[in-house]
């Protein structure tokens, strides 16, 4: 793919294939709805992807490498931990914007078994080096010191399998709302 990254053609399908997964979901978009609002062939978007699951998996290869760039530069800067925090926070607010609950529903519920995959791995790598990152903060002082890794760690991953509970889904407006009530309780409990 990334020979065709400079070329306009393969830049409108995939920020139209974005467009109509994050709206839509993955299994109610056509190859042909989307190369009809992106003007190209469909002859084109297979010459770019082999299908509309490679388009959706370059997609969120793109976010999830974007998202971990993000937070390594949080991560990075010279300010206590609880500011970044917060930052944290925000950048989990912005990472599903305009996502809607069938995209979530079509990676989430099993249609998609490779995309569920990618996420999974990459959930697990990330929650890795967030883990690391409370360490050295702890190391530092600034997280308690009788908090174990491992229990962080099997926290992140109950938020992971929180997040996918219909029950609990139903309780909120949207998944992302969801994921941010996680995400603050996780940093700051109850207070």
């Amino acid at each position: 793919m990334e020979e065709f990254e400079g070329n306009k053609k393969f830049q409108d399908t995939v920020t139209t294939a974005k467009t109509l997964f994050w709206k839509h979901g993955i299994k109610r978009v056509t190859i042909e709805e989307i190369c009809k609002e992106a003007s190209v062939s469909k002859m084109t978007f297979y010459k770019f992807f082999k299908n509309k699951e490679a388009l959706a998996e370059y997609l969120l290869i793109n976010l999830l490498s974007e998202w971990h760039a993000q937070y390594r530069a949080i991560m990075k800067q010279k300010i206590p931990f609880a500011s970044k925090i917060n930052q944290v926070i925000a950048l989990e607010q912005t990472a599903g914007e305009n996502m809607e609950e069938e995209f979530f529903n079509d990676i989430f519920n099993n249609d998609y078994a490779d995309l569920q995959k990618l996420i999974n791995e990459s959930t697990e790598r990330y929650h890795a080096e967030i883990v690391e990152d409370m360490i050295e903060a702890q190391q530092r002082g600034e997280i308690r010191k009788n908090i174990k890794p491992e229990f962080l760690l099997y926290q992140l991953k109950d938020i992971s399998e929180k997040v996918m509970d219909e029950n609990l889904s139903k309780l909120y407006p949207s998944r992302q709302d969801l994921i941010m009530e996680l995400t603050n309780y996780f940093f700051y409990g109850i207070l």
